[in-house]
């Protein structure tokens, strides 16, 4: 089973304004703190939300997927 790309998940939790949480996005506090810092680091959001390029990754996550069934099927579980 393949699961969601952590940083498309955070960032979606992000878009919809919200803090996001380790555990409501099921994954160990290690992992979600490598997934924020990468997420800072490539610049898709910063102190005040999501930056253009945060959400053109988001975009582009969604349109893959849209584009290819079979992977959006193994992402869900």
């Amino acid at each position: 089973m393949t699961r969601m790309d952590p940083v498309y998940q955070t960032l979606k939790v992000m878009e919809q304004e919200q803090q996001p949480e380790f555990r409501q996005l099921g994954m160990d506090p290690r992992d979600f703190r490598t997934v924020l810092k990468h997420i800072h680091e490539a610049g898709y959001a910063d102190a005040s939300g999501l930056t253009p390029a945060g959400q053109e990754y988001i975009q582009a996550y969604e349109r893959r997927h849209q584009s290819n069934p079979d992977v959006a099927r193994r992402d869900l579980g």
